[in-house]
């Protein structure tokens, strides 16, 4: 339901960490500089004291509720929050008929609306009148990508920003902010080096995540010592690692495609720690092994394959040692994209000419069709197998890569042997 307070407003000494230490001000903003960092255009539109309704898109922790309030009370707007996760059409009416009121005396309302994208597109497209016609700020949150996630009716309507995950110096700022303001700990907590570290590591660019460790550490730590590595973990140890699930399968692929089997092992125990589902990863192996190692070492589709049987068949954890085995052989693979290629070069083609009749003698049950295995070895006779416009197209290029160099050699010879008989046969 709708709550100013969580926005703007005092909070309570017992409110948590993360709450109490939320900035207020555009100044005391960590991170996002090509938001709000000088000249920027979130910062310029601030300065100015007003705003249109924005989107703003990033991941969790990186401040998408906290530039909400800053906006609010920069441009002056009386603030009001919903979320999509358990606010209904019902909360944004009650919001709107009282913003409507306040506009009748002059107020303007902001309206956050954080998960955004949870929202159907029909309630979405509710909130277009009342954004056009300025009873509303509309200021959503959302971590999923806005042309999927967000009425594009509503999006047309939205500025849109996108929030980063925080750096590890943002973090570190703030954690010594939480150390030092008195709206946390006032100096009366301290964090040895190590355990900075381990905070910043386990917030994995998430504020939000890290002042919560922070809290709980400093409560399992003896009144005055520092907070240690010991007490991070025991705040920590549920392991629920914050997961950048499109991030860390793409770095695991192009691990494996650059041929650093140190960097893939890395990356895929990031995935297992973040609870990635190993079909996902063993889906994606697969695909790497055609497309990246391919004939290069056919070896390794078979592995891939046998990895992702071995991850139906065991399940976790017992299959991350298969997924182990794969990911470290194909990044230690020679690698050819050739077939993927030839593929692709040969749709290009069709898209381009179109389809093409088969040639009379390559239907089924030609009487003009010469089988090879009749001619003997080398199983080779000079017939043509492409349509006659594009006779002479060579869509697959073999590299020299491993196995492949030798498909190559032989691939050449036999075009070499074909192309030698069919101008025999012309000169007859």
């Amino acid at each position: 339901m709708s709550n100013d307070s969580t926005l703007l407003g005092a909070l309570a000494p017992a409110a948590p960490l993360a709450a109490r230490m939320r900035p207020t001000t555009l100044d005391e903003v960590v991170g996002q500089e090509a938001l709000v960092g000088p000249g920027a255009p979130l910062r310029r539109l601030l300065e100015r004291g007003e705003t249109p309704s924005l989107l703003l898109w990033g991941p969790p922790g990186s401040g998408k509720s906290t530039l909400a309030a800053v906006i609010a009370a920069a441009v002056r707007a009386v603030p009001t929050s919903l979320s999509a996760t358990s606010d209904g059409v019902a909360e944004v009416r009650k919001a709107v008929a009282a913003a409507a009121e306040r506009r009748a005396h002059g107020e303007q309302t902001l309206l956050f609306i954080d998960e955004l994208h949870r929202f159907s597109r029909t309630q979405q497209d509710a909130l277009l009148p009342h954004v056009e016609a300025g009873t509303i700020i509309l200021v959503g949150a959302t971590t999923e990508p806005p042309p999927r996630a967000i009425s594009p009716a509503l999006l047309s309507r939205m500025r849109t920003f996108r929030l980063t995950a925080l750096s590890p110096d943002d973090l570190a700022t703030l954690l010594q902010r939480a150390l030092d303001d008195a709206r946390g700990y006032g100096g009366k907590a301290a964090v040895d080096d190590d355990a900075r570290r381990q905070l910043i590591g386990y917030a994995g660019g998430d504020a939000r995540r890290m002042l919560t460790l922070l809290e709980l550490a400093v409560l399992m730590t003896p009144a005055g010592k520092p907070v240690t590595p010991n007490e991070v973990l025991l705040a920590a140890q549920d392991r629920s690692l914050p997961y950048d699930q499109s991030g860390v399968t793409s770095a695991l692929i192009k691990s494996i495609r650059g041929n650093d089997p140190d960097a893939a092992i890395w990356w895929l125990a990031t995935a297992l720690e973040g609870g990635e589902d190993p079909r996902i990863i063993a889906r994606r192996l697969l695909v790497s092994a055609s497309e990246d190692v391919g004939n290069a070492d056919p070896d390794a589709l078979s592995l891939a394959v046998a990895a992702a049987q071995v991850v139906e068949l065991a399940g976790s954890p017992e299959c991350d040692y298969a997924l182990a085995q794969a990911v470290t052989y194909l990044a230690s693979a020679p690698k050819s994209p050739r077939a993927g290629e030839a593929l692709a070069a040969a749709r290009e083609q069709i898209a381009q000419a179109g389809q093409l009749p088969v040639p009379g003698h390559l239907r089924a049950a030609a009487k003009t069709y010469q089988s090879p295995h009749a001619a003997g070895e080398p199983f080779d006779i000079s017939q043509e197998y492409l349509p006659n416009e594009i006779s002479t197209k060579r869509f697959y290029d073999p590299s020299g890569s491993g196995a492949e160099e030798r498909l190559r050699d032989r691939i050449a010879e036999l075009r070499a042997s074909r192309s030698a008989n069919g101008a025999r046969q012309k000169n007859r």
